[in-house]
């Protein structure tokens, strides 16, 4: 035997003395001096014993090899993140701004939808709609405009609007909301009948707008809001 394969040799029987366990052990010895392996395998003369600091490999119950199982290095705690430094009020005004305007342009958008007029034939004789000045400023925190939306134009298949005797509309795809009337862009123009999940969205844009609102007040901002 060469002097690589006697060191190797000794390195082996070293482990194995270190582990408590030697190559001739017997399946038995093996448990009475480590206890029950966390598993093993059985395949015909061939039995694998897991435990966590070895491998034993036994032949007819005999113990033909030992490999250490290394200790998986432990790796270091990852570094805590310093948290953020709080934003100062002048920052925190600009973003609650910016939600809020955003908040404002999406209902907007939603609330302002055109309806495509028809050409009105001059001997139509049709009932003739127009918006009052005014609007309710809606509590933003708590109203849904699901309960305030108003279809009464469903009545008349066409309608015609005031200042526009020569266009109309179909009745069916109009409402009137008082609770979304505050951001009507356009009052000469009837407005269309919004879809649940369009009511069920500026519901939830109007939140966003009052707790903007709320917290901007808490910051002292006196600037104009919606």
């Amino acid at each position: 035997m060469n002097h690589l394969a006697r060191f190797a040799a000794l390195l082996v029987l070293s482990a194995a003395a270190a582990l408590g366990t030697s190559v001739g052990d017997t399946y038995e010895q093996v448990v009475a001096a480590r206890g029950n392996p966390a598993s093993q395998i059985v395949a015909g003369p061939i039995r694998v014993l897991t435990y966590p600091d070895a491998v034993i490999r036994l032949r007819d119950n005999l113990v033909v090899s030992i490999k250490p199982v290394s200790a998986e290095p432990k790796k270091d705690p990852e570094p805590a993140q310093a948290p953020a430094p709080p934003l100062s009020p002048a920052a925190q005004i600009a973003s609650l701004r910016r939600q809020l305007d955003d908040a404002v342009k999406r209902v907007q958008a939603i609330v302002n939808q055109e309806v495509p007029p028809l050409p009105r034939d001059p001997g139509m004789r049709l009932w003739e709609y127009y918006f009052h000045d005014g609007a309710t400023r809606p509590d933003f925190n708590t109203v849904d405009v699901r309960a305030t939306q108003e279809t009464h134009y469903d009545e008349h298949d066409y309608i015609t609007w005031k200042g526009h005797p020569d266009l109309m509309w179909p009745g069916r795809e109009l409402e009137f909301n008082s609770m979304t009337k505050y951001f009507y862009a356009d009052r000469t123009v009837p407005k269309k009948k919004l879809t649940e999940a369009e009511m069920l969205e500026i519901n939830r844009l109007y939140r966003i707008i009052g707790q903007c609102e709320q917290r901007l007040g808490q910051l002292g901002y006196s600037g104009p809001v919606p």
